[in-house]
């Protein structure tokens, strides 16, 4: 809650809305991610990798890449459609816009998949930065990570 004028200011959630936990939405994510690895792996088959073979950086670089191409398409795409992806319509969730509870537009869509493959993708501390865009719904009273902040989005029960 915000002070305000004296006043307490409670966040507000579209009518008729309940957010989703943090539980479903972790569980919803595992699942998107699953299924953004299986054709960046498929692929990476294809062109010649083995799993016995060394992972060099050249690998390593090329993964990444595929993975955050993906996942950036699949994301933006999916919510910008149809408010959810597989995951999310798997555990009973959805993106919403903040102001009116309606699906996000394309540029919404769009932001809140760029921030978490942006801040993952900064070399050594990615990892624990692309965490913390999700870890931030943790403390914030609508449940927002960074990545809903920016794009002005919600995560709703379906």
């Amino acid at each position: 809650m915000v002070p305000v004028d004296d006043e307490l200011v409670r966040p507000a959630i579209p009518a008729g809305a309940t957010l989703a936990t943090i539980p479903r939405r972790l569980a919803g994510l595992v699942v998107d991610q699953i299924l953004v690895a299986i054709p960046v792996a498929v692929v990476a088959v294809a062109l010649g990798f083995r799993p016995s073979d060394e992972i060099t950086t050249h690998w390593m670089l090329a993964f990444s890449a595929g993975l955050s191409g993906v996942a950036f398409v699949y994301e933006t795409l999916m919510i910008a459609l149809l408010g959810r992806t597989v995951g999310k319509f798997a555990f009973g969730t959805r993106v919403v816009r903040m102001i009116d509870g309606q699906r996000p537009t394309w540029s919404q869509a769009a932001m809140r998949a760029l921030v978490p493959l942006a801040f993952g993708a900064i070399p050594r501390i990615g990892v624990y930065l692309g965490l913390m865009v999700y870890s931030l719904a943790l403390w914030n009273p609508l449940r927002q990570g960074l990545h809903d902040r920016a794009a002005g989005t919600l995560v709703v029960r379906r």
